[in-house]
């Protein structure tokens, strides 16, 4: 490419904005729904890096492309340049010829066909090329040995390719390395550590003779200090210290800083508003503390203060206790009845809804506007989750999706769905789920099919549907098609309807192969008849072709076939 006619960063910005736009779009394709469900998992990815390349080197957009371009990106650019697993390039054909006609459809492009035929014929080029190290640039190399870690990655990368041949933007997802659990107590900004040290250093005598006892009592102490014990050693009692904390966060709050981070959020709706998440956290430390009573877990909490001060490691057992001992529904039923803590009624109707929660280990699949979806895989079913603290969005990056997740217990909160901050990021957990259940992403789609996603517990019935859209559903791609063998054999003959619909899913699906093997024959262009996954017969034109289906078809099947126009 030409450095004097790059294009500059406004022709860049904005070409990402175009591509961006018609990514939103093709999601709601026809060209889109033939996809296998990994294959439209990647599309996002794969269209927007092989933008960024055709434009950055080539100087073309994918939504105005040229043969030679395109496989220049094929053959070198993107095997050399992106560092991923082998079944992500196994997409990338796939999904850009999908692409490219739908821009053709919609009138964006000419030959659009024709081109992606084109890309599609570089299916094993492209999967063959990313294999062979002999392909790979610098960075990518580098990357594949394990001898970078994700930062160094991208910088290098930067510094191999010339400002003028590559614009600035990251072609690589980073990966994501799981934190173990969402912890509120963990991950406080340094500035605001800084700060405390400071207000620490100045508090008043009595509070800093107070930390001076503790600090002294627990000065020959390895590892975590249990706070109760702490206390009894330096013979300060509980009030004392809670006056030193309340000092503490009072000149915090006055200059503006946060120790601790506060729940809800005012501006996300992901994510409960502070009043309500406060609200939410008080009623479930209130039937935990109710809990803890009733099993004695962690001994010497006599009151909600006390209950407070537990960090979140201490409160897990308790927690364990009620949900995974399966003790919740009896703890829950007898609050109620009992009210140890006066709550009022609406209060008491709250706790008790929460006998409807749902507990176990789950998935998060993916981020909606207002929550994120957690999917049960046995039921399958899928629920929207709103967030206490914060979004889940804000912790877990939409690439590192789906994420296991154990120790997860849904409840309805204000006619949501929230959980109570206990689960945690399990990869083997993960792994071990893989191999025992369904992909993930597969039963997802049924959940969604099936169920819908779930706003509140306890979730609504299965939704009535059609004969007609269960079988398009199950037909959607080859992994619907594997799973569902049984139920479409049931279905697919029950009507004149249901069979035009089963075999016109079937003819979809071949199409795209088909195409590809009549461009190696170097057939011309023709209207193809295909009938339970059969070609049947072909014709120049489709009045031809309908003439034909007329004459070898039995009347009651004869507009059954799915009719393909073949365009090389």
């Amino acid at each position: 490419m030409d450095g004097n006619n790059s294009p500059s960063d406004e022709q860049y910005q904005a070409s990402l904005d175009r591509i961006e736009g018609l990514v939103s779009a093709f999601v709601d394709s026809q060209q889109f729904d033939q996809l296998t469900t990994h294959q439209q998992r990647e599309a996002e990815f794969a269209i927007e890096t092989f933008h960024e390349l055709l434009y950055g080197y080539e100087d073309v957009p994918l939504d105005d492309p040229d043969e030679h371009s395109l496989e220049t990106v094929c053959r070198q650019l993107y095997p050399a340049k992106i560092s991923a697993e082998a079944d992500h390039f196994e997409t990338v054909a796939p999904v850009i010829g999908a692409f490219l006609r739908f821009l053709d459809a919609r009138g964006a492009i000419e030959n659009g066909d024709r081109l992606a035929t084109h890309v599609e014929s570089l299916d094993d080029t492209i999967v063959d090329a990313a294999a062979d190290p002999a392909n790979w640039g610098m960075a990518k190399s580098m990357v594949m040995s394990g001898d970078l870690d994700d930062a160094t990655q991208l910088d290098i990368a930067a510094d191999v390719a010339e400002p003028s041949e590559l614009p600035e933007a990251p072609l690589d997802p980073p990966d994501w390395e799981p934190t173990g659990s969402f912890d509120p107590d963990k991950g406080l900004p340094s500035a605001e550590v800084d700060r405390l040290e400071e207000i620490i250093n100045s508090l008043s005598p009595e509070s800093d003779a107070v930390l001076a006892s503790l600090a002294a009592a627990t000065d020959d102490v390895q590892g975590d200090v249990n706070p109760d014990v702490a206390l009894e050693r330096a013979g300060v009692a509980p009030e004392e210290y809670d006056a030193v904390v309340e000092e503490i966060v009072t000149r915090m709050d006055e200059e503006g800083s946060e120790l601790i981070p506060s729940p809800g959020d005012t501006d996300d709706p992901s994510v409960l508003d502070p009043d309500t998440a406060r609200e939410f956290l008080e009623l479930e430390g209130q039937l935990l503390l109710y809990a803890n009573d009733r099993f004695d877990v962690v001994p010497g909490i006599d009151s909600y203060e006390a209950f407070k001060r537990l960090s979140t490691d201490e409160i897990q057992p308790i927690h364990d206790t009620l949900y995974r001992e399966g003790n919740a529904v009896e703890v829950i039923e007898e609050f109620g009845r009992e009210n140890p803590t006066d709550v009022s009624p609406t209060h008491l109707e709250t706790i008790d809804s929460w006998l409807n929660y749902e507990a176990g280990q789950f998935f998060i699949v993916e981020h909606l506007d207002d929550g994120t979806v957690f999917l049960d895989p046995d039921e399958p079913r899928a629920y929207k989750v709103t967030g206490v603290y914060d979004s889940y969005a804000a912790v877990l990056p939409e690439e590192a999706l789906p994420v296991a997740v154990t120790s997860v217990v849904l409840l309805p909160y204000d006619g949501r769905i929230v959980t109570n901050g206990m689960e945690e990021f399990d990869m083997l957990a993960g792994m071990a789920m893989q191999m025992i259940k369904d992909d993930p992403e597969t039963a997802y789609e049924e959940a969604k099919h099936r169920f819908g996603i779930a706003e509140t517990l306890p979730p609504a019935d299965e939704p009535t549907r059609s004969d007609a859209e269960r079988l398009r559903f199950y037909t959607k791609n080859q992994d619907n098609r594997e799973r569902f063998a049984d139920e479409i054999e049931a279905l697919k003959d029950e009507t004149d309807e249901l069979a035009r619909i089963y075999h016109e899913q079937l003819g979809k699906a071949n199409a795209r192969r088909l195409g590809r093997e009549f461009r190696d024959l170097g057939l011309e262009e023709a209207y193809v008849a295909i009938y339970d996954g059969q070609v049947v017969t072909t014709a120049p034109t489709e009045p031809q072709l309908e003439e034909t289906l007329s004459g070898i078809m039995p009347d009651e099947t004869v507009d059954h076939p799915y009719v393909y126009h073949y365009d090389p």
